[in-house]
């Protein structure tokens, strides 16, 4: 099993199981996410308008440097997920990464928030830089090894959904945390400095704690040690040539260079196009609230309909609320928290099939292959995620600074409005519409991993 039992050897061999996974072994995988989300969230959504209107670094310096630590971020996937699938310690291949980046995490979690008062514009700009940039390395080692342990805790179909859907519903309580009450409290401060820091020290604190807790309750297949791949050109060269991963990935990619954008410019939109700056918890609670709660549906209906399918529904309910969304004006409070319900729940979905499926991709490396790649398949997963985003990060500061946005000003020109509503509407809607298209092209089913599965039990059993 891979939930200890009492004065279990905590290295002892153990198997993924083919069917079912126990629920402690789901709190434990699920319980780190919690304090990291709640540090990222807090960082996506919040880093930018902090830097800009507390710490008065200029928007396109920050644009860019946003943007940059998300592209540096995405480009240290493939090294975290390549030396994770090549670690060989005696606690497995993903543990060691999960503790060791506690550490940096809270760090540098806390040097974003802190640069100190007296630096000149250039030595801020440095500081900044630099906590960036760490910041996302130190996270990209942290989420590359626990999404890869991930699919590796279980070799059943659906429950590998389940593994995911805990995943997602432990980082939304720490999205909860930050977005309906953090950020509210972090913009309504007095000392939106102080609160800031603050914030960061018992983050950091709980990221520490609860990977520590993690680390020593899970347990990892010892069968898939050594088994990570040869040179990374061979890996990447598998990656590519896997007909799944490659449409699955060009998706992600198309699918994400829209909806990246829409958290950059979510505080811009609520701040100074619906006017309604203290309302951030009663719009981003029914955000988090349709994310969680819709889990459960989905995974329920892919059960029933496919993975595919499902996600193809998700993918429908996002299109609605992102175009809904282009049109919001002054004051739609009402207007934002019905489409932030949709959004939500689109994302909730796509991020909870995504993995799965990926999971299910990774077993058919394995029959080609005969190799158990999980971090380099993770890796390019969140690498497309982060790059695009991270494009669409660094256009949206150019943006912002084209159209003559003015920090802290209540009224804004009408232009700086109408960019603000097309980075969050129009562009996350066509990017969806296109990433649907070739999800329909999908082919990996329920049956076809089933057979899959038989082939390599087989193999198994042969050797």
């Amino acid at each position: 099993m891979l939930a200890p039992m009492p004065n279990a050897n905590p290295d002892a061999p153990t198997t993924a199981p083919t069917s079912g996974i126990r629920l402690p072994t789901l709190l434990a995988y699920s319980l780190p996410m919690i304090a990291v989300n709640f540090s990222l969230v807090l960082f996506m959504s919040y880093v930018n308008i902090y830097a800009i209107d507390v710490l008065l670094v200029p928007a396109a310096a920050m644009g860019l440097i946003f943007g940059l630590g998300r592209l540096w971020d995405a480009a240290t996937d493939p090294l975290a997920g390549v030396l994770s699938d090549r670690t060989e310690h005696r606690w497995g291949r993903r543990r060691p990464w999960i503790l060791a980046s506690s550490i940096p995490v809270a760090v540098f979690g806390v040097m974003v928030w802190a640069p100190p008062e007296s630096l000149s514009t250039f030595a801020l700009i440095a500081w900044m830089t630099v906590a960036v940039f760490g910041f996302n390395t130190a996270m990209t080692f942290f989420l590359t090894p626990h999404q890869a342990l991930g699919a590796e805790l279980t070799l059943d179909y659906h429950s590998v959904s389940r593994v995911f859907a805990f995943r997602q519903a432990a980082g939304y309580v720490g999205m909860i945390g930050c977005l309906v009450w953090a950020m509210e409290y972090l913009i309504t401060a007095e000392d939106r400095r102080g609160a800031a820091i603050e914030l960061g020290i018992y983050a950091g604190i709980a990221v520490i704690v609860f990977n520590v807790i993690a680390v020593a309750v899970l347990r990892e297949p010892a069968e898939n040690r050594r088994r990570g791949g040869g040179n990374s050109i061979g890996i990447a060269r598998d990656v590519w040539k896997n007909a799944y991963s490659r449409r699955l990935f060009v998706m992600i990619l198309i699918e994400h260079t829209g909806s990246g954008a829409s958290m950059v410019v979510a505080p811009f939109l609520i701040t100074y196009v619906i006017g309604l700056p203290n309302a951030f918890s009663e719009i981003f609670m029914f955000y988090v609230g349709s994310s969680l709660l819709s889990l459960p549906l989905w995974l329920a209906l892919s059960k029933r309909i496919g993975k595919k399918w499902t996600w193809m529904g998700g993918l429908v309910v996002g299109i609605a609320g992102y175009a809904s969304l282009f049109f919001i004006g002054q004051g739609d409070l009402r207007w934002m928290q019905m489409v932030v319900s949709m959004t939500g729940a689109c994302s909730a979905c796509g991020t909870m099939m995504g993995s799965s499926i990926l999971a299910d991709v990774i077993d058919a490396d394995e029959l080609e292959t005969g190799e158990r790649k999980e971090g380099a398949y993770y890796a390019s997963y969140t690498f497309l995620m982060k790059s695009s985003s991270g494009i669409m990060a660094m256009v949206t500061g150019f943006v912002l600074a084209w159209v003559g946005f003015v920090p802290n000003a209540p009224e804004q020109a009408a232009n700086v409005g109408l960019a603000i509503r097309s980075l969050n509407g129009l562009v996350p809607l066509f990017s969806l519409v296109v990433g649907a298209l070739l999800l329909v092209g999908f082919t990996l089913t329920a049956e076809k991993h089933a057979e899959i599965r038989a082939q390599l039990d087989a193999r198994k059993a042969d050797a």
